[in-house]
């Protein structure tokens, strides 16, 4: 892996680095050098799948490109810490966070503040009480616990379905995010490098079969949220990502080559056939999917470049990747928007208009919001302050008068017919 020095030819000095600190130029040069494009691709059809899941489109497992995400989420920012580390660039305690909300935070503060609108304008009977639920989860990302707790199904109601649902996924990463790094930290400042990669990459396995195996523990038919939704049952994805960072594996070409081949296509058969309320899916399928998504990542991460890689690299899919997150945040509430207030549209229009305006949204998101803060060298003292003055007035927003009550024991209520 090429750092900034050895792509500008300047030592990390020259960069803004000194006696073992840095400069956000310094970093932000350092992590847009080590930017793997076939990744980005690989995020495109990560989100391209839970797309087409939640549209109704005949791809039932679909959602399965959450756990693609995982995987590729878990690697980036293990190696990006590693790396970090290793090159003596030590930032700040909460430097890190600080970063994740920067990149994070504003665009879904946009999604949240849009749904909050429609609420207050058109008020759409019995749903505002769970998007305001759903809002207060959000802001603090612990919307996975919440629909836990409050009853909220992601996959069984239909027309009337809540537009902040699929931000459970954000929440567990967030929390993996808020612990993970301690970890690395710990280890990589206690012990050599080498023996500290060892380790990490161990525990991360043994962290990854175990909460494989609580996901089968928890899972119930016909209600299946805890173990789909929990941070303890869907982070083995996210340390499956981690190991790959932490210890390479790099076999001959022809070995390579036929891996990966093997587990694109265990990944094509799952997303075509697997279902979320199926024991299999939690006893073999999830691991099997993580295990595969594992290797692809490594083959595109660690070893030559080849058909798959320039596949994944071709300049629509590059398009999307690179805004996969804004589509992924503005795809569910658009889609539900559309059935809600044109319930006249057929399923195909609906999905066309749907993904037509979602792409639109995320156009302008990720050129207007997310772009223009991640450029910007903002200070935590000049950001925070305005992200936090956001994050109150949503939460004000959801105290002001609704027109349907809460359910006394089961939270926010979501009425509608099952989704089929």
């Amino acid at each position: 892996m090429k750092t900034a020095s050895a792509r500008t030819g300047a030592p990390l000095t020259e960069l803004g680095v000194r006696s073992g600190k840095f400069t956000r130029d310094a970093l932000t040069d350092l992590q847009g050098s080590s930017r793997i494009p076939s990744i980005d691709g690989l995020r495109a059809l990560a989100v391209l799948g839970v797309v087409a899941y939640h549209f109704q489109l005949p791809l039932l497992g679909g959602f399965l490109g959450v756990d693609l995400f995982f995987v590729i989420s878990g690697f980036v920012i293990t190696r990006l810490l590693v790396t970090q580390r290793e090159k003596d660039l030590r930032p700040a305690r909460l430097d890190f966070w600080y970063r994740r909300a920067k990149r994070l935070l504003p665009a879904m503060l946009l999604v949240v503040a849009a749904v909050q609108a429609w609420m207050l304008i058109q008020d759409p009977p019995g749903l505002r009480p769970t998007v305001n639920g759903q809002t207060l989860a959000a802001l603090t990302y612990l919307s996975n616990w919440y629909a836990i707790t409050a009853h909220i199904g992601y996959w069984s109601v239909g027309l009337d379905a809540a537009p902040l649902n699929h931000l459970w996924s954000l929440a567990v990463e967030e929390q993996f995010y808020l612990v993970w790094p301690l970890a690395l930290a710990a280890a990589l400042t206690f012990l050599p490098v080498r023996v500290s990669r060892r380790a990490l990459a161990v525990a991360a396995v043994i962290g990854a079969g175990a909460s494989y195996t609580l996901a089968l523990h928890w899972y119930v038919p016909g209600a299946p949220e805890r173990a789909y939704l929990g941070t303890d049952t869907r982070a083995g994805a996210l340390l499956l990502g981690a190991v790959v960072a932490l210890r390479p594996v790099r076999p001959p070409v022809f070995l390579t080559a036929a891996l990966t081949a093997v587990s694109v296509a265990v990944l094509g058969v799952q997303w075509a056939t697997a279902d979320i309320d199926s024991a299999d899916l939690y006893m073999w399928q999830l691991p099997v999917a993580g295990l595969a998504a594992a290797v692809v990542v490594n083959a595109l991460a660690h070893t030559t470049p080849g058909a798959l890689s320039r596949l994944l690299c071709a300049a629509p899919l590059q398009w999307v990747g690179l805004r996969s997150y804004a589509i992924y945040l503005w795809h569910w509430p658009v889609w539900i928007f559309l059935g809600i207030e044109f319930p006249e549209l057929s399923h195909t229009a609906r999905a066309a208009t749907g993904f037509t305006a979602a792409l639109a949204l995320a156009t302008l998101s990720y050129a207007l919001v997310e772009q223009p803060i991640r450029a910007r060298d903002l200070r935590p003292r000049v950001l925070l302050p305005v992200l936090a003055v956001c994050c109150a007035l949503l939460a004000g927003a959801t105290s002001l008068p609704v027109t349907a009550p809460m359910d006394a024991e089961n939270g926010p209520v979501v009425t509608g017919p099952k989704a089929p």
